[in-house]
C-alpha cells in the first residue's frame, strides 16, 4: 500500500487513554506529525479532567538505567470521559476523523451491548452515524491491546453491535487493523511530577513514566489516511501474527510468571523478580518452552530475550508486580495455556505450568490474607481460592480458565505449587 503524503493529515480518536497509550500510541502519533488527537477515558473521567486542565499536555519520562529523559507530549486537542457517547458519535461521523485507536484492555472487548459501558457498542453507534452522514472515505479501527489477533477480536466485537444496514456498509468503509505493541509503562512514582517540573517547567498532575524500549508493529491494511508512523520507527507488515506471538509468549508470558511467582517468593518489583535466582530459573524455563513454538531464527530469539532481560533488570523503572498481576483469568488462557497445548501437555511445559501454579498460589494467598484480587472474575476466584482441599481448590480455580476437571494440568499445578519459591 502507498505511504500517505505529509498532506494526508486527519484526526485520530483514541479510546482508553491511560499511561500506556500516552507513552506509546499517542507519543508515536506526535512524532509522526500533523495529526490531531481527541481521546476518551476508560472507566474514570479523572484523566479527562486532568489533561484538559493542562491543555492536553503531559510529561513523558523515559527512565533509563542511569538517567531520565523528559519531553512534553502536546498531540492531544481534547479529552472526553467515556460516558460522553454523543461526543464520540459526532467525531466518528466527521470525515476528518480517519483513524480510531484503542487501549481498552483485554476485557473491554467483551463488555456487552450497553454503550455506557462498552467501547465496541459506542463505536457501532459512531459508525452508524458516519454511514448516515454519507462519509465515503474508509475509517480504520486499530487495536493496541495485548491480544493475539486483536484486530479480529475488535472486528467481531463491533460487528456484533451493528444494525443490518451498517453491517452491509462496514466492509467497504471500515478497515480493522491488528497491531503488536510493546513498551513497559509502570505507574508514575510520587517524584515523577517534580521531575517533569524541574526539566520542562510544566506543572503536570498526570506524568507518564516509561522505558527507553518501544516497539509497534501494525498490519499494513489501510485504505484511507493514517499518520506517518514510520517516522517514529513503527513497522508496517503484511504478517503480524509471528510478531504478536513472539511478544505475547516471551515478554507477556514472562511478565505473568514473574507477577505471581515473584510475589509468592516475597518480592514486589520486576527487577527484584528477575534478580531472584529461583524466579529467574522459572523465567528461563518458560522462555525455552515458548521459543519452541515460535517459527523464528534462534539468533533473533536470543537477541529478543537478551533485550527482555536488560529491560526487566532496569532498577530505575521499578515496575510493580501487583500492577502486572491484574486480570490473570483473562491473561493465562492466551499466554500460558496455548503453549502447554502446543507442546503436548503439562509434562512437556513445566515453565508454563509454573506460571499457572504461581497464579493459583498467589490468589490463594491473597484471599487467605483478606486482600483483593483485581480480576473480572474476582468473586469467583475468592470463592474457589477459599476451598480447603488442594485438588478441589485448584480444580475450581482452573475451571475459571476453562480447564475441565480431571485435566492433567490440575495435578501438575497442585504439585508445582509446592515447589514454588517462598520467602
Amino acid at each position: 500500500m502507498s505511504t500517505p503524503s505529509p498532506s494526508d493529515v486527519g484526526r485520530l480518536v483514541h479510546l482508553g487513554i491511560g499511561n500506556f497509550a500516552r507513552a506509546h500510541t499517542l507519543h508515536n502519533t506526535e512524532v509522526a506529525g500533523g495529526w490531531s488527537v481527541v481521546a476518551f477515558t476508560g472507566r474514570s473521567a479523572a484523566m479527562a479532567e486532568a489533561l484538559n486542565a493542562q491543555g492536553g499536555k503531559y510529561g513523558l519520562i523515559v527512565r533509563g538505567a542511569e538517567k531520565d529523559e523528559v519531553s512534553i507530549v502536546e498531540v492531544i486537542d481534547e479529552v472526553f470521559p467515556a460516558s460522553d457517547v454523543e461526543a464520540l458519535v459526532r467525531l466518528l461521523a466527521d470525515p476528518f476523523t480517519a483513524v480510531v485507536t484503542l487501549t481498552i484492555t483485554e476485557k473491554g472487548y467483551a463488555a456487552g451491548s450497553d454503550p455506557a459501558t462498552s467501547a465496541p457498542a459506542r463505536i457501532a453507534l459512531g459508525l452508524k452515524a458516519r454511514r448516515e452522514a454519507g462519509v465515503s472515505e474508509p475509517i480504520a479501527l486499530v487495536s493496541c491491546d495485548n491480544l493475539t489477533g486483536n484486530g479480529e477480536v475488535l472486528r467481531r466485537a463491533v460487528l456484533a453491535e451493528l444494525d443490518e444496514e451498517t453491517s452491509v456498509w462496514f466492509a467497504d468503509h471500515v478497515d480493522v487493523v491488528s497491531s503488536m505493541v510493546d513498551r513497559i509503562t509502570p505507574s508514575a512514582d510520587e517524584k515523577a511530577a517534580d521531575t517533569v517540573l524541574a526539566q520542562t517547567g510544566l506543572a503536570d498532575s498526570v506524568p507518564v513514566v516509561t522505558e527507553p524500549f518501544s516497539e509497534w508493529v501494525i498490519e499494513d491494511r489501510f485504505r484511507g489516511r493514517r499518520p506517518e508512523w514510520e517516522k517514529a520507527g513503527v513497522q508496517l507488515t503484511d504478517d503480524i501474527e509471528v510478531h504478536e506471538l513472539r511478544k505475547l509468549r516471551l515478554l507477556n508470558g514472562a511478565h505473568t510468571l514473574m507477577a505471581y511467582a515473584g510475589q509468592v517468593a516475597g518480592v514486589q518489583r520486576v527487577d527484584e523478580a528477575i534478580g531472584h535466582r529461583e524466579v529467574r530459573a522459572l523465567v528461563e524455563q518458560l522462555w525455552a518452552e515458548a521459543r519452541d513454538t515460535l517459527p523464528l531464527p534462534a539468533e533473533e530469539l536470543d537477541a529478543y530475550t537478551a533485550a527482555l532481560e536488560e529491560r526487566f533488570r532496569n532498577p530505575r523503572l521499578a515496575d510493580n508486580l501487583i500492577r502486572i498481576a491484574a486480570d490473570g483469568s483473562v491473561k493465562l488462557p492466551v499466554r500460558a495455556l496455548p503453549v502447554i497445548a502446543e507442546l503436548g501437555g503439562p509434562d512437556k511445559a513445566p515453565g508454563e505450568v509454573a506460571a499457572v501454579a504461581a497464579w493459583t498460589a498467589w490468589v490463594t494467598d491473597r484471599v487467605a490474607g483478606g486482600q483483593e484480587v483485581q480480576d473480572p472474575k474476582s468473586e469467583q476466584i475468592a470463592a474457589a481460592a477459599a476451598v480447603q482441599d488442594d485438588v478441589e481448590r485448584v480444580t475450581a480455580l482452573l475451571a475459571l480458565l476453562e480447564v475441565p476437571a480431571g485435566d492433567p494440568l490440575v495435578t501438575a499445578v497442585v504439585a508445582e505449587e509446592k515447589r514454588l519459591p517462598r520467602p
